[in-house]
């Protein structure tokens, strides 16, 4: 009898299979082969309001190529435009972009009112929006059908003239420091007040297009009847914010919203949400023009949380691309009480496995398409915390209920730090100078790891 031959087969899925829940029952989603091709899209479909959501990735792509601060001419060549990240999952499409400076961050978000399709996996790439297909959604029109492609590789456009492709480009690290920071800052964030677009549009008609705004002035955006002003003083419910020029960039865009709602935070972050009933666009800004976000250093405590905490580990195996994470039933399915949920969700959203929907007020999961390895190393606070630990040059002088003490040796002086629960401080001059507006120091963070070891 002859021995029966050998044959190996490799079976490949277009998403991993679940048991979900969708509109409050459960909803079990198997997935099939379909043979040795592997799906090239996660969502297939066409966009039901091709003018204004095109008028809408363009407005997105414009973000990724401006420069709101412009440094000097060495910095200047270093700093590319990059292009939009997008996240199918599974009921909305999303599109995320920093400006070439890193200082405004924007999201765009396509519910099922702006596009009707087959929604075949979930996940996230990045496309480069070049000339061509920006010069294909700036002439589509309302009357003509419009097909919509989003896949691991890349983006397509179709439209009777043909179609125009787009792939998958490699992005700036700053990009992920930047994403890294802009969740820590937008769970923040609270709603200050909402005004029809026509009156934010009228406003940003008496803002100059190109004025120069001097380094450390803030204004204010004031309500003012049913309307909005500019002032250069504060006042009750006003909303502060750096460079108010960076939000022409969304003159055009209003025409297509129904209202604005205008976020504040105690940090000078400020984010505006334009809302429609089939999308909305959210643009959040630094303190100020010279800020990029990729600077910051808001996540560097989430940082440096251990990957292997139990609670982030069981968190972390929750994840199923949903478009909102409920942390109330998160906390009933873990076992964890709220706190501890929204203190991991946190710190995922620093590993860039989950963003920040300002509108939900929820985080919602999606993989950067990034090597995530290299956070760390692409924090410069974090890396000389570690190394003044591996000097031995930090020592802890007392530990109490409600504070912790330590002594760090710098350059010519042993610095003091104090942590409490509520904040954290050090005699160090670039403490003096930043207190705690742009993170912990390095002294802070070596103080706080070694006392997490101990």
């Amino acid at each position: 009898m002859a021995a029966s031959a050998n044959l190996q087969l490799e079976y490949l899925y277009p998403f991993a299979s679940s048991l979900e829940t969708k509109d409050a029952r459960p909803l079990l989603r198997l997935a099939t082969s379909g043979g040795l091709a592997k799906n090239p899209y996660f969502f297939q479909g066409n966009m039901l309001y091709p003018r204004r959501t095109a008028d809408m990735l363009l407005a997105c792509s414009l973000v990724s190529r401006t420069r709101f601060y412009h440094p000097g001419e060495l910095k200047e060549r270093l700093l590319a435009a990059a292009d939009p990240v997008v996240t199918s999952g599974g009921d909305r499409l999303r599109f995320e972009a920093f400006s070439v400076c890193c200082g405004a961050y924007c999201r765009l978000d396509l519910n099922p009112k702006a596009i009707d399709g087959q929604w075949l996996g979930r996940g996230t790439t990045n496309v480069d929006f070049n000339p061509p297909m920006r010069a294909a959604l700036a002439s589509v029109l309302n009357s003509e059908r419009v097909g919509l492609n989003v896949g691991a590789e890349g983006l397509e456009i179709e439209r009777s003239k043909g179609k125009v492709i787009e792939k998958k480009v490699k992005l700036p690290l700053r990009w992920l420091k930047g994403f890294v920071e802009v969740q820590v800052y937008q769970a923040r964030l609270k709603a200050a007040f909402e005004v029809p677009a026509s009156e934010m549009r009228r406003m940003l008609a008496s803002v100059p297009q190109h004025q120069t705004w001097q380094k450390g002035a803030v204004s204010y955006i004031v309500p003012a009847g049913k309307g909005l002003r500019l002032s250069q003083r504060e006042q009750a419910q006003s909303v502060a914010i750096g460079a108010p020029g960076r939000l022409k960039i969304l003159e055009d865009l209003l025409r297509h919203a129904e209202s604005v709602r205008i976020y504040s935070g105690t940090d000078g972050v400020s984010a505006f949400e334009l809302l429609s009933p089939e999308a909305s666009f959210h643009f959040v800004l630094s303190p100020e023009a010279w800020r990029g976000f990729s600077g910051e250093g808001q996540a560097l405590s989430q940082l440096r949380a251990a990957e292997s905490d139990e609670n982030i580990t069981k968190l972390r195996a929750q994840l199923q691309w949903q478009a909102k994470i409920d942390p109330l039933l998160l906390s009933h399915n873990l076992g964890l009480d709220q706190d501890s949920v929204l203190k991991s969700l946190a710190i995922l959203g620093t590993r860039g496995l989950v963003g920040y929907d300002l509108n939900e007020g929820k985080y919602f999961h999606r993989e950067l398409p990034f090597d995530l390895s290299l956070l760390d190393e692409l924090q410069p606070r974090l890396l000389k915390a570690r190394k003044l630990i591996e000097e031995n040059a930090v020592r802890i002088a007392s530990r109490k209920e409600d504070l912790l003490e330590g002594y760090v040796k710098g350059d010519g002086a042993e610095h003091r730090v104090m942590i409490t629960d509520n904040e954290a401080k050090c005699s160090c001059p670039w403490y003096s100078k930043h207190p705690a507006e742009r993170g912990p120091c390095s002294h802070i963070l070596a103080v706080d790891l070694i006392a997490s070891e101990e």
